[in-house]
């Protein structure tokens, strides 16, 4: 398929060029956002369409886990007295449950794609192969080891409010790959990138940027730029390793984002205290 078009003299990749989002969040669509993003049953039937117009409110849904891991953690650290690697490799643990391992499910597939050798074409093809590869395995276990070490080193006076913001960073660094990467050409992530484009994602940045504040002052505005950035960086990597940004990609860009989020917050941490 020919995904060039020629104006006036200038090659335009066609699948990059996006609609105007629609954006119509309906009780649904945050339903089926809902149901999508955690092991919450919802028992109605949901069209994608009601879902990709309700995708704004996908940073929200993070807010909402995070404060959930943020009770967790307040029961296993001043109930419990359970030490800092323990409870934060079971936060970890709950957060992945809990979203129905469905984001994890992704960075698996993307490590897989990346390991291989080949045209994005056949990488592609591997990645969507339903097998487990050790490009995936090592993706996961530098992913999870890393995030649970992160976790433990934040001060634990930090740790409420930095649950809470790695939730949002990770669905803003998702949003910001599905918006400035090439779109797949079949599966769900065509669909849902419907409800979301430039202006959109500026607004929800601006948005989690003032959310950040409240959360970490300084420190947060610096983390959610960071998972900005992670964002673009990943779509940028899955355009050259697979010609477009498929929902393993999205999902694998929560993960990291989450990684990328925490480390900041760390850095800052150790700058501002």
């Amino acid at each position: 398929m020919n995904y060039l078009l020629k104006l006036g003299g200038v090659s335009l990749d066609r699948s990059k060029i996006r609609r105007k989002a629609k954006v119509r969040p309906s009780i649904n669509g945050i339903l089926g956002i809902i149901s999508f993003s955690t092991r919450i049953p919802v028992k109605r039937y949901i069209t994608i369409e009601e879902m990709s117009s309700s995708v704004i409110i996908w940073p929200y849904i993070g807010l909402c886990i995070g404060v959930i891991a943020a009770i967790i953690f307040y029961i296993l650290t001043y109930v419990l007295n359970l030490p800092s690697y323990l409870t934060a490799a079971l936060i970890y643990c709950f957060i992945i449950w809990f979203t129905g391992f469905n984001h994890i499910d992704g960075l698996l597939d993307m490590g897989d794609g990346l390991m291989a050798h080949g045209t994005p074409e056949k990488r592609l093809e591997i990645m969507r192969d339903s097998m487990v590869g050790t490009g995936a395995i090592a993706t996961f276990f530098i992913v999870a080891i890393l995030t649970i070490l992160s976790l433990a080193s934040i001060p634990v006076n930090y740790m409420i409010p930095s649950i809470i913001l790695m939730e949002l960073s990770s669905k803003v660094s998702m949003l910001t790959t599905m918006v400035f990467g090439r779109l797949d050409s079949k599966g769900i992530a065509v669909d849902m990138t419907k409800g979301i484009d430039y202006k959109v994602l500026l607004f929800t940045i601006i948005i989690a940027l003032i959310i950040s504040y409240f959360l970490l002052q300084e420190a947060g505005l610096f983390v959610i730029m960071a998972a900005t950035i992670c964002g673009l960086y990943l779509s940028n990597l899955a355009d050259k390793s697979f010609n477009c940004v498929t929902g393993d990609i999205m999902g694998a860009s929560n993960e990291i984002g989450r990684l990328i989020a925490l480390l900041f917050i760390i850095i800052n941490l150790n700058i501002i205290v």
